[in-house]
């Protein structure tokens, strides 16, 4: 898939991936989204903490796309972010070294969101990157460089806006 190609993210499952048991509300989870050999879309796998840290890891051969720690949702309670500001910010730095057009180009998007949540100051732009810096850390420090697939022609506006959304769903605890 390339950057200008949309994503299509699954949402959270409430079931762990490795005992098929509901996840309990309240207790931690991980989150992981898994590449497709035969296409180009992500799956989605929810495990509990307690199976995850038991050695629970998706089937060999499955490329892990991103992955992220959380708490399992209170059914009923207001709507919060599945993956809490020190999370987001850890997948935006587990993504640091990558050079895939999809990761990139999430990557990017991710970093426009922490810019916009207040979590990554924003510097400015130079030689097709955006550059920011997290939040409170040293000024006189090297900003940190997104690769802007936007400026590089690879994404296009209306994309960019439906990657945001898909971002913005598989980071949302949502229903299904």
């Amino acid at each position: 898939m390339s950057a200008t190609q949309s994503f299509s993210i699954p949402r959270y499952t409430g079931i762990c991936a490795e005992t098929g048991e509901p996840l309990t509300p309240g207790d931690g989870m991980v989150v992981v989204l898994l590449e497709r050999a035969d296409d180009d879309e992500l799956d989605r796998l929810d495990f509990s903490l307690s199976a995850w840290e038991g050695g629970a890891r998706p089937e060999a051969g499955r490329s892990i796309f991103a992955s992220w720690r959380t708490t399992v949702p209170e059914p009923g309670k207001k709507r919060e972010s599945l993956i809490s500001a020190d999370g987001l910010v850890d997948l935006f730095e587990q993504l640091a070294e990558t050079e895939d057009p999809r990761r990139l180009a999430f990557r990017y998007v991710l970093a426009l969101m922490l810019v916009r949540k207040r979590l990554l100051d924003y510097l400015g732009t130079e030689s097709g990157s955006l550059l920011v810096r997290p939040k409170g850390s040293d000024p006189e420090a090297e900003p940190v460089r997104v690769h802007d697939p936007q400026a590089a022609g690879e994404l296009d506006e209306q994309t960019l806006s439906e990657l945001a959304d898909q971002i913005e769903q598989v980071l949302d605890r949502g229903d299904a």
